[in-house]
């Protein structure tokens, strides 16, 4: 047997952990994005800033809701006109608690400073009480005594609302339970070992389950418009005339939010290349999100303003249009949501695939082509009904090019039976 020896040229792409990393960034949720930037903070910044304290409150919030799913209910039952103000009902209730005048002057201050979703002003500062007291009835208060004032209001009713974090607002209204002292506290730590992933939710008893369901991550939520969304938006969308302002959803993470964390990490002496790929690849991830949900909401606002069906729309032609790839696309529309006025959807569900493929004649979508189906047939001679191979002639005689094949697959799916069997 003759040996020989032969070569090959092999084009092979070699992808960096680095850019593996950030291609990985494209598809992850925005509740995963601000774990791993909760995470960065925690190595960079203290506790006293307050746009770092504010993006870890919402991020506590946004992690009961991912942690507890639907345990911890919303409780968005509306109420009569007359206790549809949160603050004038929280003032109803000072007025008859057995307080002094400088406690009521401190209590009415910081009701004023309770904000629609029931979180006390995070700017709120206790020298302005403080001032306000002393110019009233010329007497120094301290921190404590405001805090005890606060402490009052909190367990009002609506129990919970007055918080400075939501943790606290959780400890209040457990408090607040009918259960006894054990049972509060078991109800505590369970919280915490589901809120540090050490326990999952099905390990829990019923009882337990039970009584996070008497728990609200919303405790003003029956005092006007508060949004409860389980989910929250990575893309915001504003109607503009006929047109659409796309914005992403800075009310998490902001881009001077990410400037101030991007500034601080490279600031430090220490190096972290990881950190810093990450903020990088996460302003990419930003924009490209932007970019693709501009594209997908123009290409739909037709369908948007409930004016047509939905237009065919692939991640090749999204991906051409803007210079990008399509597995680009791909991650960039998975796990997000866009916020209409009046819905919050997928932004994949506003992309519809097309069936006539490589290009031939008009788009068309599943939907449409089951609605062109349908007039078809409903306009077709009894006892001469419209063959699969007829149906297909006749769309493509009307620019929508579509196989027999397709046309008995998509028959089938609307339960119609073959043209045999439809002849009277």
């Amino acid at each position: 047997m003759k040996q020989s020896l032969k070569q090959k040229q092999k084009l092979s792409l070699n992808i960096t952990a680095t850019l593996s990393k950030q291609i990985g960034l494209l598809s992850l949720s925005g509740f995963e994005i601000s774990k791993r930037l909760n995470d960065l903070i925690d190595q960079y910044y203290e506790e006293g800033d307050k746009t770092v304290r504010y993006f870890k409150e919402q991020y506590l919030v946004d992690k009961y809701k991912y942690a507890l799913r639907f345990e911890i209910k919303d409780h968005m039952d509306q109420s009569d006109d007359e206790t549809s103000d949160l603050r004038q009902n929280l003032l109803n209730q000072l007025e008859i608690s057995p307080l002094d005048s400088i406690e009521n002057l401190v209590g009415e201050f910081l009701i004023d400073s309770v904000e629609d979703n029931g979180r006390l002003d995070p700017d709120l500062d206790y020298q302005d009480i403080k001032r306000i007291v002393f110019e009233d009835f010329d007497f120094k208060i301290t921190d404590q005594e405001i805090d005890k004032v606060l402490k009052i209001i909190q367990n009002f009713d609506p129990p919970g609302c007055a918080y400075r974090n939501i943790q606290e607002s959780m400890d209040i209204q457990i408090d607040n339970l009918d259960l006894s002292s054990q049972q509060k506290e078991n109800l505590r730590l369970n919280l915490k070992d589901i809120l540090e992933e050490k326990i999952s939710l099905d390990m829990l008893t019923q009882e337990l389950r039970d009584n996070l369901s008497k728990l609200t991550l919303h405790p003003a939520s029956s005092f006007g418009d508060i949004d409860s969304n389980y989910v929250r938006p990575d893309v915001v969308a504003r109607p503009n005339g006929s047109n659409w302002i796309i914005m992403l959803n800075d009310d998490l993470i902001s881009k001077e939010f990410l400037e101030k964390i991007k500034t601080k990490v490279e600031g430090e002496n220490i190096k972290n290349e990881e950190a810093k790929s990450f903020l990088n690849g996460l302003e990419r991830r930003q924009q490209t999100l932007l970019m693709v949900s501009e594209y997908i909401v123009e290409a739909q606002k037709e369908y948007l303003r409930s004016a047509s069906d939905k237009n065919a729309i692939s991640n090749k032609e999204i991906a051409n249009r803007l210079g990008i790839s399509p597995s680009t696309v791909s991650r960039i529309v998975r796990n997000k949501f866009i916020q209409f006025p009046e819905k919050l959807i997928p932004l994949s569900q506003l992309m519809e695939r097309r069936i006539n493929k490589h290009n031939e004649g008009t788009d068309v979508t599943e939907e449409r082509l089951k609605s062109l189906i349908l007039e078809m047939i409903k306009e077709e001679d009894k006892k001469n009904p419209f063959s699969d191979q007829t149906l297909s002639r006749l769309l493509g005689e009307n620019g929508v090019v579509i196989s027999r094949r397709t046309i008995s697959k998509y028959r089938n799916v609307l339960n119609i039976p073959s043209s045999r069997v439809r002849k009277t």
